[in-house]
């Protein structure tokens, strides 16, 4: 119980912080991406260093700058609409990748029973997957396609949706793989009772630069 409580005293707290960051401003904003580019760069060099120990320095350098330069790139330009910071674009990133994780969590807690990639993430299956994915649609089909929500079409929050259902999860396990060719459980301990920075952003590795692109042709 020790553990739970911990855990959700810091969730509440990590998406108070994030929520408040992305209301307060774009330098607030900025900020926020700034300071997970730098703390989960540290935790990326960690675990490469860890997981080839043979390689060169400045080939591990590279990979880890890519690992998070990536998503911080595809965040940074989620902020921002026609030159223009609005809130409501980050917040409504924010939204459907949490309400993906929940979704995913509890469809697969109660039906899961096909497992996607045991050997990487024994946890996740294809019934959270899908469960996930369908709360993501609905909340990006009802609630963000609303006159408001940054500017944005209502196809254009399903557009988005249906990236963080997709590529989502495939950052979760690209992560996952990583800590297991590491030999570590979470990538820090910054966050307790969920681990490190890339712990709880992983999410984004793949799925916001793809959003920032698609955002920028569509």
């Amino acid at each position: 119980m020790s553990e739970l409580r911990t855990r959700a005293l810091t969730g509440f707290f990590l998406v108070a912080g994030i929520v408040t960051a992305i209301w307060c401003g774009r330098w607030s904003w900025t900020g926020l991406v700034l300071v997970l580019a730098i703390l989960g760069f540290g935790e990326a060099h960690s675990a490469i260093r860890q997981a080839w120990p043979s390689q060169a320095v400045w080939i591990r350098f590279l990979l880890s700058l890519v690992l998070v330069a990536l998503p911080t790139w595809g965040l940074s330009v989620l902020g921002w609409q026609d030159g223009d910071y609005d809130p409501l674009l980050p917040l409504g990133w924010f939204i459907l990748l949490w309400v993906n994780d929940t979704g995913a969590y509890l469809v697969g807690r109660k039906w899961g029973r096909r497992r996607i990639a045991p050997s990487i993430s024994p946890g996740k299956t294809w019934e959270g997957w899908a469960g996930g994915a369908a709360f993501t649609l609905a909340v990006a089909f009802w609630v963000h396609g609303g006159e408001g929500w940054g500017g944005l079409s209502v196809g254009q929050w399903c557009l988005m949706g249906a990236v963080v259902a997709v590529f989502g999860p495939m950052g979760d396990f690209a992560e996952s793989a990583l800590k297991r060719k590491a030999g570590i459980k979470d990538s820090g301990s910054i966050l307790p009772g969920h681990g490190g920075i890339l712990d709880r952003f992983d999410s984004h590795f793949i799925s916001a630069p793809i959003a920032a692109i698609l955002l920028q042709v569509f």
